[in-house]
């Protein structure tokens, strides 16, 4: 797993992060159009183009700015790093979000993009260790993008997150013990806004469950998306997000599970239709039998086995490249002890890495 360390202010960090991944970023910008592009016709029955999807971002951009003033700095650090401009880069990160604004009607196959995700109490008590974590799943060709990035700024704190080149947080922990992750889901209210990594980027910077639970829930998001928080005191919250809705639900023992549908009755109107069940009811049971049938208490290796599970074939946990689609890397976190395992690729080919932040009242100073 590369780990890039970036430090210094947020337009530091991205310039020195946009300098290190140029080739990549380019390259990630261009395939990252064409899906939108291709996603937006072939399921949406809509047109698209560059110019269009570039449009669209030059009206969110404001909002961006006004939601996270940081977040956008370091956007704009990677842009003049890599030779973009912070259009592009947002375009590039917003891509999910960007999808479902240009056609909401954008409907994949089955064994479509997809992640599994779980918060689980280690021994189904409301005592004794807590984790969480998921898969990532994408584009196969997004597979030599995957990275993770240790962020030390000088105002914040530490971050240790699983992205891709050119990217804010996707997944990961900060140095209050506050871990963050997500899902996709599509909702019919799509609008423009925020996308899903300005949140998470700036829920990183929360000290507390509650505290990053307001961002989310308060984010002017342009697209649905679940999250899910766990913090060092072991309080977590599972957010069911569309564009201008959400529900919370705390996990307060035992395991919450969450793939790519809807779970709240309330949002269940919004979904897209056809959005990708087959895959995504299976990939829940799995996950959910795995871990009911585990001996408690759970273990890191438990949870990497279960992120490692080819049961089911296309609708896998792990995928290995079915109809383009793969697992480009999965991430287990323990925020009470302040570490993390990680993996690049299908959970069950890749070597598990496990890293370290430094947790406290405020580690980063």
């Amino acid at each position: 797993m590369r780990t890039l360390e970036i430090s210094g202010s947020p337009r530091a960090m991205g310039q020195a992060h946009g300098e290190a991944c140029r080739d990549l970023v380019h390259a990630l910008y261009n395939r990252r159009i064409a899906n939108a592009v291709e996603q937006a016709r072939t399921y949406g029955g809509r047109t698209i183009d560059e110019a269009g999807l570039l449009s669209l971002s030059d009206r969110c951009v404001p909002m961006v700015q006004t939601f996270h003033p940081e977040g956008w700095d370091e956007l704009c650090g990677i842009a003049e790093g890599a030779g973009l401009t912070p259009a592009q880069v947002w375009t590039m990160n917003a891509l999910t979000d960007l999808r479902d604004v240009a056609a909401f009607a954008d409907i994949s196959p089955a064994d479509g993009e997809g992640c599994s995700s779980f918060v689980v109490q280690a021994d189904r008590t409301a005592q004794g260790r807590r984790f969480c974590g998921q898969t990532w799943d994408l584009s196969t060709d997004n597979m030599p993008h995957v990275l993770m990035v240790r962020r030390t700024p000088t105002d914040g704190p530490e971050t240790l997150c699983l992205t891709t080149t050119g990217c804010l947080s996707l997944v990961g922990m900060n140095a209050y013990g506050v871990a963050v992750g997500t899902t996709n889901i599509r909702s019919y209210d799509s609008r423009l806004g925020v996308c899903y990594l300005d949140v998470i980027h700036k829920a990183l910077t929360a000290s507390t469950t509650a505290s990053a639970q307001t961002i989310i829930s308060e984010a002017p998001r342009a697209g649905a998306h679940y999250f899910f928080v766990l913090d060092a005191s072991g309080a977590a919250v599972a957010l069911e997000c569309t564009a201008a809705q959400h529900e919370a639900v705390p996990v307060s023992y035992g395991a919450y599970i969450h793939c790519n549908h809807f779970l709240a009755p309330s949002l269940l109107e919004l979904e897209v239709k056809g959005t990708p069940m087959a895959s995504s009811h299976h990939r829940q049971a799995r996950l959910t039998a795995l871990l009911e049938s585990a001996s408690a208490p759970i273990t890191p290796d438990d949870l990497m086995a279960f992120l490692s599970d080819r049961e089911g074939g296309a609708n896998a946990i792990s995928r290995h490249d079915f109809a383009g689609i793969s697992s480009n890397g999965a991430i287990i976190i323990e925020p009470t002890q302040g570490q993390l395992w990680a993996v690049h690729g299908p959970p069950d080919a890749g070597q598990w890495q496990r890293m370290t932040v430094q947790t406290g009242p405020y580690a980063g100073g």
